[in-house]
């Protein structure tokens, strides 16, 4: 994306979304609290944030199993996990820019965060735990609380703290996951972009197109509380994430404007760097 562009979309998000009714009763809580207390937290509970961010990340979610959770720690540090792959952010998905997102976090080993693949809820405690830093509180609905206990405080989302639309500023997910390589992406001209990309195949008929299908295919283990469903996910995910990386590049290839093309190299790029990830991951778990 251009940098016009990244800055119209900065423009129609807002830092982070809250539903009337959420803002309604923050105010209230704010009114009733202390102005010393108001004063000492800088008029924001990170608490209160953290529940704002996890019920941004819950609009729109329609694929089946998944979900996030959201965690803040005794310091204020908010840190985030989903249920799908490692590392996994869906497209238009932005974080803030203090929000950590727990299976992207290099400094943990690869073969630590695959044990926490399909329940974040463990992602959250293990990051926190490996950081050596305790978690306040965990923020989901009463849903995806079901059957885990994160051990502290649960606040449970409702329908009505969900705003209408979950678009926040941040960080896009290449952003996230491989900075360094965006920041590369961003330097680039529009009129060196082609520079990034291998030659061009002389057939420019499109891959066929399986999304669906293979999408389909890692959504299935989350249909099965086998204790193993994660291998199998995983391994789904690299097949995925390799046609979505093939179909990106044609993209990038035939994208007939430098918008268009600049976005299709950084979905690339991401699909190469998950499905990298992912397949290390795969490669790296305990065989049972």
């Amino acid at each position: 994306m251009s940098a016009a562009a990244n800055a119209n979309a900065a423009a129609t998000a807002a830092p982070v979304p809250v539903s009337a009714a959420r803002a309604e009763r923050d105010a209230i809580a704010s009114a009733s609290t202390a102005g010393a207390l108001r004063r000492n937290t800088n008029g924001a509970d990170p608490l209160q944030r953290a529940r704002h961010i996890a019920a941004a990340l819950n609009v729109g979610v329609m694929d089946f199993g998944f979900f996030w959770v959201t965690g803040v720690t005794m310091d204020g540090t908010i840190v985030v996990a989903n249920s799908y792959g490692l590392a996994y952010i869906p497209e238009g998905v932005n974080l803030p820019e203090q929000v950590r997102m727990a299976s992207a976090d290099e400094s943990i080993a690869l073969a630590e965060r695959v044990k926490w693949a399909t329940y974040p809820i463990l992602a959250v405690q293990g990051w926190a735990q490996h950081h050596d830093m305790k978690l306040r509180a965990v923020v989901a609905t009463e849903e995806q609380f079901a059957n885990f206990d994160p051990g502290v405080v649960k606040v449970v989302l409702t329908e009505d703290d969900i705003p209408d639309d979950g678009k926040m500023q941040g960080r896009n997910r290449l952003e996230v996951i491989a900075p360094d390589a965006a920041q590369r992406l961003a330097a680039v001209s529009d009129t060196s972009l082609n520079e990034l990309l291998p030659p061009a195949p002389a057939d420019t008929e499109p891959p066929a197109d399986e999304t669906a299908m293979l999408w389909f295919e890692v959504a299935k283990p989350l249909m099965s509380t086998n204790p193993q469903r994660a291998t199998a996910h995983l391994q789904a995910f690299v097949t995925y994430a390799e046609h979505a990386q093939s179909l990106s590049l044609h993209r990038a290839h035939t994208a007939s404007n430098a918008q268009s093309q600049r976005q299709a190299i950084a979905d690339w790029v991401y699909w190469q760097h998950l499905a990298v990830l992912i397949g290390d991951a795969v490669s790296s778990a305990p065989r049972v």
